[in-house]
């Protein structure tokens, strides 16, 4: 993580504005000696991420370079916060006088900050005399082998039987064993660590049927850092150990001698990388007679490179009765379940089961660490208590410690913030994301914003399950994620390690916030006499007043939570020029009149503000000195907001709801990188001025426009520069009668997958119409006036997965065999005067069907549901209102 630590701050010293106010100073050849310094530094430190240091001295010496870093990054924002970064340029001698004037008044935080360099120069120089007086090895070089915890092959002590994986087993056995698939083709089962994969295979591996099939049979456990003649040496063992050729490409020839012509299974355990298929498959010859592969990786990536043919087999977490099946068997190994004593402690074994989250491995190792301890309610009480889930649970820590270790060290950072938020906290994706980049955790790509890089980071995490997803929205971003308690527990403990955060959740953590830099306050007072003077974040999650950090001047990073009842004083806010993210929940416990313009407008570095205050029931509006802040990139609120039209921010990419005013008729804001808009039009305003906005953005990605006056070209869309790029839609019509337009497919942009139109008339059958948009996956349509017939063509909405039709008037709905092929959920509500379509019998992905006061002409609910009955499969679940 040192290395993490010392290449942030390489970054931030390269950085185009500190570079211009060290020039404007003269103090940039000081500045750039301690940059070399620091880069030859981080030669030491690359690849130490990657290795179990033990060395008591090596540690040492890694958290004095953490140190001097941490200190280096403080001086420059210590200085940056005090000097004029970019003075303004005038050819006028008054204002050269003036400028000239100001930067005489900061000679002493020049000279502090030489002199605070000098001292950080001597102390580096200390650090590499100290490395080199006690032989320290080089971390990179030196040290052989990266060594990583040995993790078993097997789960400990597991009998497959009681944890849930007959069906696994029987859905895997079956596509080994399918008759119907000669080629030899890769089977996966993917998962977190712990979760059972080896001993499934193994059990798959051993099983009577398998052992019948094929005629070879070998097990491959692979390594983090596999050489691949080592893999091929273990292969060659298993067929013949009396054969060992020299070199990898004598290895590949005689394996795929020794293979050809017969039927076998080979299993590559706990595979990490794409790089051993691609390798390894030259090895494999293919004779077409059903021979398989069977891997275990904990990446879904991994497994669908190997075989994209073959759908991975994701292998999910214990129910709670299994888990607690298997706990109670491994802490109580011979109880008696008509036993009544046992009975009392089943509550508590309850609550360790809420703690293992379905993962095997952690009951396996409670459940062993429990059957040690007296059999009564106040040991294992006090184990629950006490437990520390990286000491007593080693086994487990070493298992999912090994995920975070081959972690790119980019990553680390922003898994070890996970480590901030409470247990069972759901995120939201755009919340992660801003906070690292406020954080400065991702840095800049070609052709790539910096959300997209970070968007990229999180699916890593998500593919190394690392991060699990709850929903995913309709064009396939992730929705809502959430962090498997033991892995937040190992972010807790490595960002501990390292300095990196601090949670502070009951009165005895104060002892360890020293000199913290990140804070996370869960749920109890916090003093703000405790908070470091070098803060950098500040994460509030609780219903109390809020700690001062009006002190805490170097702080990027403010989260006031997400609770109404939070009391949150301005005050604290007035001097936080350096803030980067601002989440601002809560009720004021101040006066708020006069102030929130200078507060916010003195800001003038943030790029995320998510504003929800409530003053005695009301929400407050944004105040309008935020649309002077150039660096703006986000902003979030649940009140509309009104934009002068002379707003010019280049950077600015997501708005809460903007309201067009009369003042756009001149003048539109300039927001050309915009890509989420939410727009509310009225009569007062021309449509040519809506036009106008709308045609200036070319990066638009999702766009909400409503109203009682809203232009009709919106339906056009090929003359919006964001056609090719929208692809979320709604159009809300509050007038009170529907406007009539023509349309035709071409004028939608083509990568659109959702679709809201509510409110309009259309000359031509809208179905017939929309089923052609290729990428469609959600539509609804509400009192959209058509044709009496609509129809569905074979091959039509060929993508589409939601569909719901509100207050429709057409009669009659004509669904071909082979329209829709994908649709799973069906809402139809008050569309009076349709009969039950014949048609709904070909949508055979249909999972759920809500037909809400929809009478058919007056018949009766048993009727209607007979119908209904009688069109669609019997799977699917019927929802009459």
């Amino acid at each position: 993580m040192a290395e993490c630590i010392v290449n942030f701050v390489l970054t931030k010293l390269a950085d185009a504005v500190l570079q211009e106010a060290l020039l404007l100073y003269g103090v940039d050849a000081k500045v750039d000696a301690v940059s070399r310094e620091l880069g030859r530094i981080q030669v030491f430190l690359k690849g130490a991420d990657k290795k179990q240091i033990t060395d008591e001295q090596q540690k040492y010496w890694v958290k004095e370079v953490r140190d001097v870093a941490y200190s280096m990054e403080d001086v420059i924002d210590t200085f940056l916060m005090e000097v004029p970064q970019q003075p303004q340029k005038s050819t006028s001698v008054m204002e050269k006088m003036k400028r000239k004037l100001k930067i005489a008044k900061k000679i002493p935080a020049v000279h502090k900050l030489l002199d605070e360099i000098s001292l950080i120069q001597t102390k580096m120089e200390e650090i590499e005399k100290s490395r080199l007086r006690y032989g320290i090895n080089n971390l990179c070089e030196g040290g052989g082998e990266i060594q990583l915890p040995i993790r078993p092959c097997v789960l400990p002590d597991i009998d497959p039987e009681i944890i849930g994986f007959n069906k696994a087993q029987e859905h895997i056995v079956k596509e080994l064993l399918n008759e119907t698939i000669k080629k030899c083709y890769v089977v996966s089962i993917w998962g977190p660590g712990g979760l059972g994969k080896t001993t499934l295979a193994q059990k798959i591996y051993n099983s009577n049927d398998v052992k019948e099939r094929f005629e070879l049979r070998m097990w491959v456990v692979i390594s983090q850092n596999f050489q691949l003649i080592d893999i091929l040496r273990k292969i060659m063992e298993q067929l013949d150990p009396n054969k060992q050729p020299k070199d990898e490409e004598a290895f590949l020839t005689m394996i795929h001698k020794s293979l050809r012509g017969k039927t076998y299974l080979i299993v590559f355990d706990d595979v990490w990388t794409n790089d051993l298929w691609i390798q390894i498959e030259a090895a494999l010859p293919n004779d077409n007679n059903g021979s398989r592969i069977l891997m275990t990786t904990r990446f879904s990536d991994v497994s669908k490179e190997a075989d994209p043919t073959c759908e991975p087999y994701k292998l999910e977490y214990l129910t709670n009765e299994l888990s607690f099946e298997l706990l109670l068997k491994k802490a109580i190994p011979n109880h008696d379940p008509n036993n009544s004593a046992f009975h009392g402690l089943f509550e508590i074994l309850n609550q360790f089961v809420h703690k293992c989250g379905g993962l095997p491995l952690a009951l396996v190792v409670v459940g062993g660490l429990l059957s040690k301890k007296p059999c009564n309610y106040n040991a294992w009480s006090k184990v629950l208590k006490t437990m520390s889930w990286h000491a007593d649970g080693k086994k487990c820590s070493e298992i999912i410690g090994t995920s975070y270790e081959d972690l790119p060290f980019a990553l680390k950072s922003c898994f070890m913030y996970f480590a901030a938020f409470p247990e069972d906290y759901a995120f939201e994706p755009s919340e992660l994301i801003q906070m690292w980049i406020a954080e400065g955790f991702i840095q800049q790509e070609d052709n790539r914003t910096l959300e997209e890089t970070a968007e990229s980071f999180l699916e890593d995490l998500v593919q190394r399950s690392m991060v699990f997803v709850k929903s995913r929205s309709h064009h396939g971003s992730i929705g809502r994620c959430y962090i498997h308690d033991l892995l937040r527990d190992l972010a807790i403990q490595k960002a501990k390690e390292d300095k990196f955060l601090v949670v502070y959740s009951h009165p005895d953590d104060q002892r360890i916030m020293s000199g913290a830099r990140r804070v996370a306050v869960h749920h109890v007072d916090c003093d703000e006499d405790i908070l470091s003077q070098n803060l950098r974040t500040l994460l509030y999650f609780g219903n109390k007043c809020m700690p001062n950090c009006s002190k805490q001047r170097l702080l990027k990073v403010v989260c006031t939570g997400s609770s109404y009842d939070t009391k949150v004083k301005l005050k604290m806010f007035e001097g936080l020029t350096q803030l980067r993210y601002l989440d601002l929940t809560g009720q004021p416990n101040d006066k708020w009149e006069g102030c929130l313009e200078k507060v916010i407008g003195a800001m003038k570095f943030l790029q995320t503000l998510c504003f929800h205050i409530k003053d005695k029931g009301c929400l407050i509006p944004i105040p309008d000195s935020l649309w002077h802040i150039n660096t703006l990139r986000h902003v979030k609120a649940k009140i509309p907001c009104e934009m002068p039209p002379s707003t010019k921010l280049t950077n600015l990419q997501t708005l809460p709801e903007v309201i067009v005013t009369e003042s756009w008729e001149t003048e539109s804001p300039h927001l050309p990188n915009l890509r989420g808009l939410r727009l509310r039009n009225n009569k007062s305003v021309s449509a040519g001025s809506v036009v106008a906005f709308l045609g200036t953005l070319e990066h638009l990605i999702s766009l909400k426009i409503y109203g009682d006056h809203i232009p009709l070209h919106i339906f056009d869309m090929k003359c919006f520069p964001f056609y090719e790029n929208l692809q979320c839609l709604i159009v809300e019509n509050e007038c009170g009668s529907p406007h009539e337009i023509a349309i035709d497919v071409c004028m939608f942009p083509p990568h659109l997958t959702y679709l809201f139109i509510s409110k309009y008339q259309f000359h031509q059958d809208v179905m017939s119409v929309l089923e052609k948009l290729p990428c469609l996956k959600v539509l609804y349509l509400g009192e959209v006036f058509t044709n009496k017939k609509v129809s569905c063509s074979v091959k039509g909405f060929n993508q589409l997965e939601v569909l719901h039709l509100l207050y429709m008037t057409f009669e009659d709905w004509e669904i071909e065999d082979g329209a829709m092929p994908v649709l799973r959920e069906l809402l139809i509500f008050q569309c009076r005067k349709l009969c039950v379509p014949q048609g709904l019998r070909h949508l055979t992905g249909l999972q759920i069907l809500n037909w809400w006061f929809s009478n058919c002409g007056g018949k009766t609910d048993g009727e209607i549901m007979n119908l209904l009955k009688d069109v669609v499969p019997s799977n699917v679940q019927i929802d009459l209102r």
